[in-house]
């Protein structure tokens, strides 16, 4: 089974779509590979975990805690034996879901523990900056490794990676001290995180709060007095009070607010562009022109957005693994016009690297004008922090790319015809 239909088959599991042709094959394929069916069972082991965690009661044990259910190390209990099951339907009726709900449980005796670094080790990269002026004697280089310590950005924005896929995007003024691979204390300014699945557990500590995420793209805000905020874009995070040590699951799309008043989780409308580090965070080092960032919003859809001034950039997929080769229309680096890329096929091969993938959008408001004012000119630039491989400018190849490529939240306009 190529890793295409096994991923196709892996999200019809998920979602309760696997009628039972598709169930008997990919019994059929687990049953014949070993390690097909580990890589299965990792994947769903994962999802469950992150399911199980805002179930949590007063009582349970912490989310910070139940994050310990992540990585399986060979150390989880067999799951094989329930999803097998699972996937033979008794009497025509499939059992899958329900076994998702369980298996969240059997998930939660994992272990995750992120490992502990020599001192003198690099425990993170500046991976990008812009316009950065770093306070004292040590200024930063871009790609400079950085160790345990205070990062002190008077103005400007560097982006900093870590281990695990882990980017944060800090604005100047800020002061970031590194605690250790998986660990950060944010003393003031502002910060923007984005943290894959194998990055989850990542921490944030200010003054008066302790964020844990659980897999997410969140903002933090330290102000006057220790005052914090913290806003979630994408997934959830755990917020505890160090005052008062309440607990809350906060979700994608809320922000609460810690001060000097109450050591109470504070709710409050979310503010996006507050946040000016998203596009560096995304690889997005500069716009220009008649091209615009498209800032996170909770459900935000390129379907909902119109513009009739500008092509809008919206981030997709980050590090995602080519699998197989994907029809393009360009892979060489050079100038092209219009007609050297519409209607233009080649190839773009997996050649076992990973991409991050965007979705550059022109989608005018509907009005009875539509259409009727001819071809219109658009003059911007995007900059990214890392070579272009390809570009996708026809309809039907963004079409078939969407499932591999493209975000899986959303939702895009019906008819496309720039990448």
């Amino acid at each position: 089974m190529n890793a295409e239909r096994f991923h196709e088959l892996l999200e019809a599991y998920i979602d309760g779509t696997l009628d039972d042709g598709a169930s008997n094959e990919l019994l059929t394929a687990l049953r014949k590979d070993a390690d097909l069916k580990a890589q299965f069972l990792e994947e769903l082991r994962l999802l469950n975990c992150l399911k199980a965690l805002p179930l949590l009661s007063e009582g349970d044990r912490r989310a910070e805690d139940t994050l310990q259910c992540i990585l399986p190390g060979g150390i989880s209990r067999d799951m094989s034996l329930a999803v097998l099951t699972a996937l033979r339907p008794p009497s025509g009726r499939r059992r899958y879901p329900a076994v998702l709900a369980a298996a969240a449980a059997i998930a939660l005796g994992l272990f995750v523990t992120w490992t502990t670094l020599p001192a003198d080790e690099p425990l993170a990269t500046i991976a990008h900056q812009v316009d950065a002026r770093w306070a004292g004697e040590k200024l930063f280089a871009g790609g400079e490794k950085v160790r345990n310590g205070h990062l002190r950005l008077e103005s400007g924005m560097a982006r900093i990676d870590f281990t695990k896929g882990v980017r944060l995007t800090l604005e100047g003024p800020a002061d970031l001290e590194i605690l250790g691979p998986g660990e950060t204390r944010l003393h003031k300014g502002k910060l923007t995180a984005n943290v894959p699945t194998d990055g989850i557990g990542f921490k944030v500590h200010t003054e008066r709060a302790r964020v844990v995420d659980l897999g997410t793209t969140f903002g933090v805000f330290v102000g006057l007095n220790g005052a914090t905020d913290v806003a979630v874009f994408e997934g959830k995070v755990a917020v505890t009070s160090l005052a008062s040590q309440e607990e809350k699951v906060i979700d994608e799309g809320d922000e609460v607010s810690l001060d000097a008043n109450s050591p109470n989780l504070i709710p409050r409308k979310i503010r996006t562009h507050s946040f000016r580090g998203w596009p560096v965070l995304f690889g997005i080092v500069n716009t220009g022109g008649r091209i615009r960032f498209g800032y996170p919003q909770p459900n935000l859809n390129p379907a909902d957005v119109t513009d009739s001034e500008n092509i809008v950039i919206f981030p997709e997929r980050f590090a995602t693994k080519l699998r197989t080769d994907y029809a393009v229309s360009v892979t060489e680096p050079g100038d092209y016009g219009p007609e050297a890329i519409l209607g233009q096929k080649a190839v773009m091969q997996p050649e076992k690297r990973r991409v991050n993938t965007y979705l550059l959008q022109y989608h005018p408001p509907q009005t009875k004008a539509a259409g009727q004012e001819g071809p219109k000119r658009f003059v911007g630039e995007v900059s990214f922090d890392r070579p272009i491989v390809a570009i996708i400018a026809d309809g039907e190849q963004l079409a078939a790319s969407d499932q591999a490529l493209g975000k899986k939240r959303f939702s895009y306009p019906p008819e496309r015809s720039a990448p």
